[in-house]
Formats: C-alpha cells, structure tokens, sequence
C-alpha cells in the first residue's frame, strides 16, 4: 500500500530501490512501532514510528519523535485518515515523553507540505536534506502540546 500511495502521488517510480524498503514494513514492524488504519477490515493508512535511538529516524534529535512512510491508500485520500495518524503519532510522543514530532517530506509533495502545515507543522530548513541525488526532504517539527 505504501508503494501504491506513493506511487499515484507522483511520488516515487515502482522500480525505485526505495519501493523495496516501502515494501518491506515486517522489517520496520520488528525493530520500531508501526501502526495501521483499517476500515472495514481493510488496510487504508499506515505510518512508522521512529524515536531519536531508532534505526529508521532520520532527523530526530534526543527528546523528539520521528514519523516516516505515512501513506494512506489512494481510494480513501481526503477522508482525514492521514491526519488520524498524525494525531495517532501524537499520542505516542506524549506517552514517550517527546517535546516534538519530526517529518521529512519529499519536495514535490505538495498535499503532504499542505496537509503537515494546516496541523501546526513549521519548516525547519536546517535540517532539509537530500538522501540520493535527485530526492530532496523538507523537514518540519511541532512541539507536542501536553494536557489537550
């Protein structure tokens, strides 16, 4: 599901290396939390949580929570499933102590940079990075409001 979200977002081309590790969520599933949406019994969002000693964050500092491979099935998109694993993530950083959550979201992903905006997301440019030439992540961060 993660390869067909990117994929019909204009994402990531299916031969992409990167399709196998977007693929292959057993192996996140065994060293880091992932979690899923259904409805109606079927798969329709997923995203990995990723704190500052996991081996899958990528710009998470001590103190923060990372999300990465958020992706929601293309037949639900605009039904508020991926700000539902936002909020999921929340409840994770809250119950880990986090100050933060941390995303990278590729350039061209303008409903991602939309959606992490409307939710209180602020840019941090310090932290953009490019992983292969060609892919360049913008990084946000929101501080975890505590008691709401």
């Amino acid at each position: 599901m993660c390869v067909e979200a990117y994929v019909a977002g204009g994402h990531l081309d299916p031969s992409n290396p990167y399709a196998d590790t977007l693929r292959n969520a057993s192996v996140r599933a065994t060293t880091t939390e992932l979690l899923v949406a259904e409805s109606d019994g079927a798969l329709v969002g997923t995203v990995t949580i990723c704190p500052a000693d996991s081996p899958w964050a990528e710009i998470c500092q001590p103190g923060e929570l990372e999300f990465r491979f958020l992706a929601v099935d293309p037949e639900h998109w605009r039904q508020g499933i991926g700000e539902a694993l936002v909020e999921a993530c929340e409840q994770r950083a809250r119950a880990s102590d986090a100050t933060a959550m941390v995303i990278c979201v590729i350039e061209s992903n303008e409903a991602a940079h939309r959606l992490y905006r409307r939710l209180g997301f602020v840019r941090m440019p310090e932290r953009d990075w490019i992983p292969v030439p060609g892919v360049r992540l913008l990084a946000y961060r929101r501080t975890v409001p505590y008691g709401s």
